[in-house]
């Protein structure tokens, strides 16, 4: 069984971001699932009782997910849910021990991620911790001939470059973040940094984490706690 999440390459930032949650870290949410639940799933071994909440807005994802986490025997213990983290989220004030949003929030904009953090900020609990990861300004795609950026929505939109050179280039768009930008819309929340920092990182283009990027991409990581 263990092969079924074993093929799915684990990244640097997922295994800080699962080595942070601690044994007391009953009630843990995911945002935006990660490849084939195998994050989620390793969530489960840091405590037998904690429960997961998993989300996405991606419906065909959720339900590749949904059918290794039932191979694993762990729908009791990680919920998969489609909720848009960026909407008014139906969680009590400080329910949540820690929050995990791996490469989720930089597809928000300005406005969309002050809305976000402050909902995240109230369903954390005081003594909860926040793991985030972010792409950064600094990356080489974001450098590529046809990029623009929107300063009012913070939004970079730079083309994929697997369509350079062809008649249909197509175009990414995400709020890419430097380290201060981050910094800054966290202490904003009056969320309390506890570490960010920005490093190299292997990439994929898909899903399943079958492709990857030509070369490493910049991400940010940080831990906050309220």
């Amino acid at each position: 069984m263990d092969d079924i999440v074993n093929i799915f390459k684990p990244s640097e930032s997922e295994k800080h971001g699962i080595n942070l949650i601690r044994e007391k870290d009953i009630n843990i949410l995911s945002v935006g699932i990660s490849t084939a639940g195998s994050a989620e799933i390793e969530m489960t071994k840091k405590n037998p009782s904690s429960h997961i909440v998993a989300t996405t807005i991606d419906e065909e994802g959720l339900e590749f997910t949904r059918n290794i986490i039932q191979q694993y025997g762990l729908e009791s213990r990680i919920e998969l849910k489609i909720e848009d983290v960026s909407t008014k989220l139906p969680y009590s004030n400080e329910h949540f021990d820690f929050i995990y949003a791996r490469l989720v929030l930089h597809y928000l904009d300005n406005q969309r991620l002050k809305q976000t953090l402050k909902e995240i900020k109230r369903i954390l609990k005081k003594d909860g911790l926040f793991y985030i990861v972010v792409r950064s300004r600094n990356e080489w795609e974001a450098k590529l001939e046809g990029t623009t950026y929107d300063e009012i929505t913070g939004v970079t939109r730079y083309p994929d470059y697997k369509t350079l050179g062809t008649n249909n280039v197509k175009y990414i768009s995400r709020r890419l973040h430097t380290v201060d930008s981050l910094q800054s819309f966290l202490e904003a929340q009056q969320f309390k940094v506890k570490y960010i920092k920005e490093y190299e990182v292997q990439l994929y283009h898909v899903y399943i984490r079958s492709v990857k990027v030509i070369f490493p991409n910049k991400i940010i990581e940080c831990l906050c706690g309220r």
